[in-house]
């Protein structure tokens, strides 16, 4: 650096035009490089970071800590050499007023201004004082509202001291950095005056009462095309030095090239309007603007957003529109509001966005210069009533994009602001389309008018004999009659038809003379909460189910039994930690009949219970095997046998073990020398010997606890690596720490199996390695573990239509709704995830699907825990699969070797990894291997379903010491990594 180097205000908001400065992170002398930050300010908006984009050695004159510098101005300089001085006018100090003192001499304090509140903004209208001359003010209290030409505002201080005069009079107008008042230090400083000059009064007074002179009318010839805003691209014209001008016609200005010097204003005080700036303008006409007629009386002069409303106005009479009206049927839509607990406003803007969506020449908008401005959100504006009678136009962004929940989260807060005129300018500025509503007042039809910066408006009328009266108000411009009439007819389908984008707006039971109204196939996880659901809303629901008892294979093969079993074997396991804690047990030894009579008692118990809970929710119990006879009926075989008619159903049938193709294996299964998770609960004794084809998670939970139980075992897996669904890294440690802690385990990956062979107690297994090598492994016992597949043959699908998907599953929508529009399907015969609680909330979607309210399954929110030991989980999607589905995520891990409860019980083995998008900073995925994952997985379930973000968990309070801490703790690491991240980039 030849010359020192300026570090300056920022501005850090499009608003700001000062800052205090709140701390020097960096002292004089110290080596500062690219990036780094110096030092921390106040803006009208938050306390942010000040970051240098070259390197050198901090040195003064600094900006004393509090002191108010205007933006652009120096707070510090960088130089080559730590010795190097610079000669420079003293920096602001924390007691320098960055207006002055109003008059000369007088020293009035820290000048409190008139905030630019949004971009168009060059004054307002002072609306209220909330402190009174003397009372203490402290840093971020609200000392007065004003208005600007959108809303109602408040006006904050970021320092402490005494309000004090001269104040600014209520319903004075100020321009943008005016002082409306000031602050002391003392009580004895204050003063209570009241300002002049600058600040005029809006109101008229006994000198103002009369009519002020009209200007020369403009000539015919003297017209306008509407101006888009937009948002920066165009220079407002400067401010003229003797008048005032209102923000759109200094916009409106700009955009035509006008000068506003010596033009006269017609506005209230001669401000000078958008008429005004028409009447200069020499563009091309498009309507004539109306003369300016004299009018009788003394009227009032307009609020600021009346104002605005006005010459908006005038400026859409430069639009050609046409209007088209179309009537709907909205008591759909209507049941889909209630059903949803949205308001019919959210729900009509949604169907809007989804018409929008097929015709996105409706959501574009005119641009001067003959552009068209399209590809935009769904910023749906939707006319509201203030609370003093006026009329406002909060807006709904990125309609598109969210759903009917979230949407009425956004709008309700919104729409109290709206009322109270509150709104910020993000909340109301730019909407890509418009509805007004007004049937709600009993008005049969009307028009609504289309504004600069959009091409269509939207009017909903109250509902006739002929239905629902919509007219869409379209600018010619950009949207012709075809396209207009074509949106119209796809909004009636939307409205009359919410399904299709939102899910069921009513109950999709049939009404008939049925024997039960649902029939639920399958007494499993998926069926069996399905059916109680349905049960608890009233409707007569019939379950038939294959054995005596409901529970399907997660009660009698899966689940259930065989954490039976991994419960024994983790007594046996958790042995080998007893003598670092100072306790001698002795070796454990397992007793099989005990454990097995344990295991059975368990599921009969479970059994009987649900059978109970079915029977005396009304459920009507059937036992047998279904088979469709028509899309309404089906026969029954079995001990309840007997032909039965249903209005909808639910099939929950589950999925039996699948057996690949290989040489012997459905001999040896036959001969009892195989078996698979189905059969294996019939073992006299654990095998010694073991060999399982399949490392899933079934392959993996079984091979390790018959290896707890005494066992050798090798488990054969044609993939490359072992547990395949779950997150990589999780895989790759847990066969790193099987290696380790089940000495007698083998897994051996990228194999394929040749041929079996061999009776019971004695069965060979044929197998060739990665490298062609082929071996025999001779065990006691084969378990067949690879996978579940869907088998409907016996059902006869086709009697009722219903059509599969890939590898014999149903094909169902998110709904759990088959091609069959009263037929749902959930669980395993569906395919996906085949875990008892995916079925179980299946089965609670496809009720709430068939009682009318709007539910889907989000295969992205999912869970599943394998119990291994330690225990492999997951929530969400892994970083892999985020990265697939489009996402921009991050990951951040911890070990449980640095966890203290991990250390207390020697349970040090695994990891714990959080998966974000950095943008949202929402969780998206938790991955776990850690001995207690079955209990540490609820915090992580809720915070993917729940979409919490990392400030939310790094935020919450977690127990010590407890490994959730872990949760906190990632969270805070990976929130302040995305800070850095970004402050990098800029």
């Amino acid at each position: 650096m030849a010359e020192a180097y300026v570090i300056k205000m920022p501005q850090l908001s499009d608003t700001m035009t000062e800052g205090v400065l709140v701390s020097w992170e960096k002292q004089p002398g110290e080596r500062v490089e690219r990036g780094d930050v110096v030092a921390t300010v106040e803006t009208d908006k938050a306390i942010m970071d000040v970051e240098v984009f070259r390197s050198g050695y901090l040195v003064g004159p600094l900006a004393a800590v509090d002191a108010v510098v205007p933006v652009g101005e120096a707070i510090a300089y960088l130089v080559d050499s730590p010795d190097v001085s610079v000669e420079a006018s003293p920096a602001p100090t924390s007691s320098s007023a960055t207006s002055g003192p109003a008059t000369p001499g007088a020293d009035l304090g820290y000048a409190i201004k008139m905030p630019q509140l949004s971009d168009t903004m060059t004054e307002g209208v002072l609306v209220s004082w909330e402190k009174q001359p003397g009372e203490r003010v402290e840093r971020g209290d609200v000392v007065a509202t004003v208005e600007t030409d959108k809303a109602i505002m408040d006006v904050e201080v970021f320092r402490s001291g005494f309000l004090s005069g001269p104040l600014v009079a209520a319903d004075a107008v100020v321009p943008v950095g005016e002082p409306i008042a000031y602050l002391v230090d003392e009580p004895t400083q204050v003063r209570r005056d009241t300002a002049s000059g600058a600040a005029m009064p809006t109101k008229p007074t006994a000198e103002t009462a009369a009519p002020a002179p009209m200007p020369p009318a403009p000539t015919p010839a003297a017209s306008a095309q509407a101006p888009l805003r937009t948002s920066g691209a165009v220079q407002p014209a400067a401010r003229p030095t003797s008048a005032a001008a209102s923000p759109y016609a200094r916009l409106l200005a700009g955009e035509r090239g006008v000068s506003l010097e010596g033009v006269r204003g017609s506005g209230p005080a001669g401000v000078i309007v958008a008429a005004d700036v028409f009447a200069q303008s020499s563009a091309p006409a498009a309507v004539t603007v109306p003369v300016a007629t004299p009018v009788p009386g003394n009227g009032r002069a307009m609020t600021a957003i009346e104002k605005a409303i006005s010459q908006a106005m005038t400026a859409s009479l430069s639009i050609p529109v046409f209007h088209v009206t179309i009537h709907v049927q909205p008591e759909a839509l209507l049941r889909l509001a209630k059903a949803s607990g949205v308001s019919v406003t959210v729900a009509l803007a949604k169907a809007a966005s989804a018409a929008l969506a097929k015709h996105p020449l409706i959501n574009a908008a005119y641009q001067p210069g003959d552009r068209i401005v399209d590809n935009r959100p769904h910023d749906i504006g939707i006319a509201a009533t203030t609370e003093d009678g006026g009329l406002v136009v909060p807006v709904l962004r990125d309609v598109a994009s969210h759903s009917l929940r979230e949407l009425q989260a956004a709008w309700k807060p919104l729409l109290e602001k709206a009322r109270k005129r509150r709104m910020s300018p993000p909340e109301y500025q730019n909407p890509t389309f418009t509805i007004s509503n007004m049937g709600m007042y009993g008005i049969s039809q009307f028009d609504a008018i289309v504004t600069p910066g959009t091409a269509a408006i939207l009017a909903v009328a109250a509902t006739g004999p002929q239905g629902m009266p919509i007219t869409i108000t379209a600018d010619h411009r950009v949207v012709n009659g075809a396209e207009a009439a074509a949106f119209l007819k796809d909004l009636k389908t939307a409205i009359e038809q919410p399904e299709a984008w939102a899910g069921s707006s009513g109950p999709v039971i049939p009404e008939g003379d049925y024997d039960t109204q649902v029939l639920v196939i399958g007494g499993g996880p998926g069926g069996e909460d399905c059916a109680r659901e349905l049960a608890e809303h009233g409707i007569r629901v019939t379950l038939v189910n294959n054995a005596p008892y409901p529970g399907g294979e997660c009660l009698w093969r899966g689940c259930i039994p065989s954490k039976a079993w991994r419960a024994a074997a983790d007594r046996i396991r958790d042995r080998a930690h007893d003598a670092a804690m100072g306790i001698a047990l002795g070796e454990a030894k397992l007793d099989w009949a005990q454990l097995e009579k344990h295991r059975r008692s368990i599921l009969q118990t479970r059994g009987e219970m649900a059978l109970k809970t079915d029977q005396g929710m009304k459920i009507q119990v059937l036992e047998g095997f279904a088979r469709f006879t028509g899309p309404h009926s089906v026969e029954i075989t079995g001990k309840d046998a007997r032909s039965l008619s249903f209005g909808a159903c639910v099939i929950a049938t589950g999925a039996p073990a699948f057996v690949p193709p290989i040489p012997g294996a459905q001999e040896t299964l036959a001969a009892g020398a195989a078996v698979t998770s189905d059969t294996v609960w019939d073992l006299a004794v654990p095998p010694k010997k073991l060999c399982v084809i399949g490392a899933g998670a079934i392959g993996m939970e079984m091979a390790q606890m018959f290896h707890d139980f005494g066992a050798e075992v090798l488990v054969l897996e044609a993939l490359p690596r072992p547990v395949a669904e779950m997150e990589k890294e999780v895989a790759e440690q847990l066969m790193a720490v099987l290696a380790k802690n089940s000495p007698r385990l083998t897994v051996r990956t990228g194999v394929a199996v040749q041929k079996i062979s061999g009776g019971k107690g004695d069965v060979t297994v044929c197998y060739r390695d990665g490298e062609g090598q082929e071996h025999d492994y001779v065990a006691e016992l084969l378990l067949i573990a690879t996978g579940k597949r869907p088998n409907t043959e016996a059902l006869q699908l086709d009697k009722a239509g219903v059509q599969l998907g890939e590898r014999g599953a149903i094909a169902t929508n998110d709904r759990c709704q088959t091609n069959v529009p009263h037929i749902f399907a959930v669980g395993d015969v569906i395919g996906g995830y085949m875990l008892a609680h995916t079925a179980g909330q299946q089965g609670r979607v496809a009720a709430a699907n068939l009682l009318g309210e709007s539910a889907r399954y989000d295969q992205r929110k999912d869970s599943g825990v394998t119990f291994t030991r330690p225990q492999v989980a997951f929530v969400g999607l892994s970083g892999e699969q985020a990265k697939a589905a489009g996402m921009d995520v991050a990951e951040v891990k911890v070990p449980l070797s640095i966890d203290a409860k991990a250390m207390m019980t020697g349970e040090t083995d695994g990891l714990i990894k959080l998966v974000a998008d950095k943008q949202s900073q929402r969780i998206v995925g938790v991955h776990f291997l850690a001995d207690h994952a079955d209990t540490l997985v609820g915090e992580a379930v809720l915070m993917v379903h729940g979409e919490l973000t990392l400030e939310q968990v790094g935020s919450a309070i977690h127990p010590h010491p407890t490994q959730t801490e872990l949760f906190g703790e990632m969270a805070r690491r990976l929130q302040s990594r995305l800070r850095r991240s970004a402050r990098n980039k800029h």
